[in-house]
């Protein structure tokens, strides 16, 4: 008897227990443990992660007093994962939590990165969950004007 042919998913997904888990009962939501940070993402999206970091939302953290550094009201926007020093809108604030999606074998298959949490990161209800309709400026946030603003691809794509 012949063994199947093997599954370039699967084989991913072997990797990365936790990732299997979430290809079998769905993603769930990110707790602070689930975050690798900005630095994690560099070597592989260097570019992405300059132009990332001459935008306001690499400095969000920095726009807080000290009080507000520690509200978790405030740092719910304007930091990653402030419970392990993730500082500012990093890249899994747009692209979701890094821990399942980021090793290699799964970066390199993107329906299963997308499978286990890794995100576009320019849908408009993602910008909506800090920038509220009702929020204090002066002109109306426009999240098709801003992800031009923030919108980063890899050299070469269109």
């Amino acid at each position: 008897m012949r063994a199947p042919p093997p599954v370039r998913s699967f084989a991913a997904v072997s990797v990365l227990p936790g990732a299997a888990l979430s290809v079998l009962f769905g993603a769930t939501e990110a707790h602070a443990t689930d975050f690798l940070g900005a630095a994690f993402c560099r070597p592989c999206h260097t570019a992405a992660w300059e132009q990332w970091r001459r935008t306001p939302h690499a400095r969000a953290f920095e726009r807080l007093g000290p009080e507000s550094r520690r509200d978790p009201r405030c740092t719910a926007c304007h930091a990653t994962s402030a419970v392990d020093g993730f500082s500012g809108v990093q890249c899994e604030s747009c692209h979701g939590a890094g821990r399942n999606y980021a090793t290699g074998p799964v970066m390199h298959d993107v329906a299963l990165a997308r499978a286990v949490g890794l995100r576009a990161g320019s849908e408009p209800e993602l910008c909506a969950r800090c920038h509220l309709a009702d929020d204090t400026r002066l002109v109306a946030f426009d999240a098709k004007a801003a992800l031009n603003n923030v919108r980063h691809r890899a050299p070469g794509a269109p």
